[in-house]
């Protein structure tokens, strides 16, 4: 590859990461938890408004947070926080339906549970959680804005009251309240769109701070390069990359085609520069 031919790749590569960075919302993975990652004002914003509790405030926010299990399958945690009254919280960002099951929910509270527990401590010492999924689809379709999972007696029609909880935020809610405009504002890819200052002052510095931009144009640029130096003997590994790239950029129908159609696959693999 002469030094014209290598140019021209990285100026496409650096257009794809702008025009990536771009379409990118609160509510696509990746840029959610760079937005997140140590912003205590945020991510109380978020949970303020979900919890409708406008006194709470967030004492740590850890991004990714892995939770391993002594014999089998841990969890990575989108966002961990932790308020002033000791009640940790989950929060996970779902586009997909299938990633916000109910099992997946209880498994996440149960790792919770099994960290949140320091030794010596009693049963009764285990702090209030909360699992919380914001999915981009109303995955149960009530319509509602949220959803309460918690336990209770059936015959005595009571709360079991253990202390562990479960909300589904619905993304696709558009209603005039305050979950309305964080609805608003996990989907929205433009600033001026925004609502929620917290939210939106946060977007701004990701989508319009040169620095910022520049960063994450070299993180994506990096990683086109390294899917391309694996080589397409890899054919698995590849496909996942390519997955991702179009995840991020929101293009659910290409994902299916990906998947289905090995000519379609092909031309994805070419505009990513993955051949």
């Amino acid at each position: 590859m002469n030094e014209q031919t290598l140019s021209d790749l990285q100026k496409r590569r650096h257009t794809r990461a702008l025009q990536i960075i771009k379409r990118w919302r609160l509510m696509d993975d990746d840029f959610m938890k760079r937005c997140l990652k140590n912003n205590i004002p945020a991510v109380e914003c978020i949970l303020r408004i979900i919890m409708e509790q406008p006194d709470l405030h967030v004492l740590s926010v850890t991004i990714e947070d892995t939770i391993p299990s002594l014999l089998g399958h841990g969890i990575r945690m989108d966002v961990h926080a932790v308020d002033s009254a000791g009640t940790e919280y989950d929060i996970e960002v779902q586009r997909s339906d299938k990633g916000a099951g109910a099992r997946r929910a209880r498994f996440n509270s149960s790792l919770l549970d099994l960290n949140s527990l320091k030794k010596g401590n009693t049963y009764d010492q285990l702090p209030e959680s909360y699992v919380i999924f914001i999915t981009e689809n109303d995955i149960f379709k009530a319509g509602l804005a949220r959803y309460h999972i918690n336990r209770i007696i059936e015959e005595l029609s009571r709360p079991f009251n253990d202390g562990e909880h479960i909300i589904y935020v619905n993304g696709d809610y558009r209603g005039s309240d305050d979950i309305g405009k964080l609805m608003n504002d996990f989907r929205s890819s433009k600033v001026d769109d925004m609502i929620l200052e917290p939210l939106k002052e946060t977007v701004n510095r990701y989508k319009n701070n040169p620095r910022e931009v520049a960063a994450m144009c070299a993180d994506l640029e990096k990683w086109s390069m390294d899917e391309r130096s694996e080589g397409r003997t890899e054919g698995a590994e590849l496909l996942a990359r390519l997955l991702k790239l179009l995840q991020a950029e929101g293009r659910v129908d290409d994902v299916k085609l990906a998947l289905e159609d090995k000519e379609a696959r092909e031309k994805l693999y070419k505009e990513y520069h993955l051949d």
